[in-house]
């Protein structure tokens, strides 16, 4: 019997290396989140720092994921009134086609990329889909929002985090 726990403990520990070993950024873990470059939907490459002459809203969402696709207007909506704020989304884990298809049917314009390894997902450490992030025009995270969000929330959020 001993011998069995020693077996279930040695293969625990390999699998916790193994998934703890596969959880950086993919992009080199001595690369900060804002410089991971990704595809943009409409052509070229970005990267989330080529956005921080004022700060950015920062939103990771999925073509499967309902509430991203529900809260993606409300995010259209506070984009076209905040100028002062960028806005960019990212899908991860996803494919440039089925980006593309929700970000039409949503009507969202602004700058949107894929993230299809989740290197810039990992690197920001998210957890689940929707998830926001409202990033200071220094590089840093003020809030991170897991789950869908309506306009309100938003706009309370900006003005919480963003806004001076």
């Amino acid at each position: 019997m001993a011998g069995r726990h020693r077996l279930a403990v040695l293969a625990t520990a390999a699998l916790i290396a193994i998934v703890v070993g596969s959880c950086g950024s993919g992009a080199g873990d001595d690369v900060p989140a804002t410089d991971i470059e990704f595809e943009l939907l409409d052509g070229g490459t970005s990267t989330i720092g080529a956005h921080l002459d004022r700060p950015v809203v920062l939103n990771f969402f999925a073509s499967w994921c309902t509430p991203c696709k529900a809260e993606m207007p409300a995010l259209e909506a506070l984009h076209q009134q905040r100028p002062d704020i960028a806005f960019v989304g990212l899908a991860v884990n996803d494919t440039p086609t089925r980006a593309r298809e929700i970000v039409a049917d949503t009507g969202v314009t602004y700058p949107t990329g894929v993230d299809p390894a989740s290197a810039i997902g990992n690197a920001y450490e998210i957890l689940g889909m929707p998830t926001t992030l409202f990033i200071s025009s220094d590089g840093e995270v003020a809030y991170q929002h897991t789950g869908g969000l309506t306009a309100e929330q938003i706009a309370e959020h900006l003005d919480r985090h963003l806004t001076p």
